[in-house]
């Protein structure tokens, strides 16, 4: 994909909200479509590590083992979700 955004309209809970609003005024996040967009991207990720899980467990077990010892190194430097 290119680096052009797309706009969306949204509705969120009012919390979630407050939240991403407090990440930008404590200058943790550069605006809210930025909160968004990191949540959206660390949630196709775990997404993708989801597929790939249940790709393994039709494989091998002996290549499944070594694939998710991959994975699993990969989840651990994600951030707290």
């Amino acid at each position: 994909m290119g680096d052009r955004k797309t706009s969306l309209t949204v509705a969120v809970d009012p919390r979630l909200a407050a939240y991403a609003e407090q990440l930008v005024e404590t200058g943790k996040a550069a605006d809210v479509s930025a909160v968004v967009n990191d949540a959206l991207s660390e949630k196709a990720g775990r997404d993708a590590l989801d597929r790939l899980r249940e790709t393994a467990a039709q494989a091998d077990p002996a290549r499944v083992d070594r694939m998710l010892a991959h994975i699993d190194a990969h989840d651990a430097a994600l951030p707290e979700r």
